[in-house]
């Protein structure tokens, strides 16, 4: 025996326009959640490598001028002939023989220098913005007047995909004042 359905109930066109309404709501809703958690992602991605390119810059050049003496020191920022240059000039006496040690920290030509040495980046895509003659530049070491503080910036900049990342890093070193010492 054959049994007929005589059900005529199906989906009407309002039901199906509603459905492919709230499907198509959703579904953008969703893409655009997706996108931006996968732009952050980049975003924080490509400041994680700004950072650890900072953190080596910095951590070598206070390594250096944490220990060193104001009298050590000189502040040399010039802008000539092309050549673009913020350098911390040090002369110091070696105890042991007695013989004086000079050698630059600092930032020349696009590239960092410290005790002499070029510190290079571990990402070759990331780059220190060249000093210029400006005191706004976005490189620069700057000495406080006639005191012992010397605040240390710089900008790096990488290029991921077609979007040009910088963040600029700032940092203030005490050196030891031996004036007190001289005159006293």
């Amino acid at each position: 025996m054959i049994k007929i359905i005589k059900d005529n109930n199906g989906v009407t066109l309002v039901e199906l326009l509603a459905t492919l309404v709230i499907v198509s709501i959703i579904a953008t809703l969703t893409y655009s959640v997706l996108f931006q958690g996968y732009s952050n992602y980049q975003r924080i991605q490509v400041e994680s490598q700004l950072r650890d390119e900072a953190d080596l810059i910095m951590a070598s050049m206070v390594k250096d001028l944490f220990v060193l003496k104001k009298s050590q020191i000189s502040l040399k920022n010039q802008c000539t002939a092309g050549v673009n240059k913020s350098l911390i000039e040090v002369k110091k006496i070696k105890a042991s023989n007695g013989t004086i040690e000079i050698y630059k920290t600092g930032f020349e030509n696009g590239k960092v220098f410290v005790k002499g040495n070029e510190i290079n980046f571990y990402n070759d895509n990331i780059k220190l913005l060249n000093t210029d003659c400006s005191p706004l530049s976005p490189t620069i070491i700057r000495k406080k007047d006639d005191s012992n503080t010397y605040t240390i910036i710089f900008t790096l900049q990488t290029l991921k995909g077609k979007t040009m990342h910088s963040i600029k890093f700032e940092n203030t070193i005490n050196v030891i004042d031996d004036s007190k010492e001289a005159s006293g």
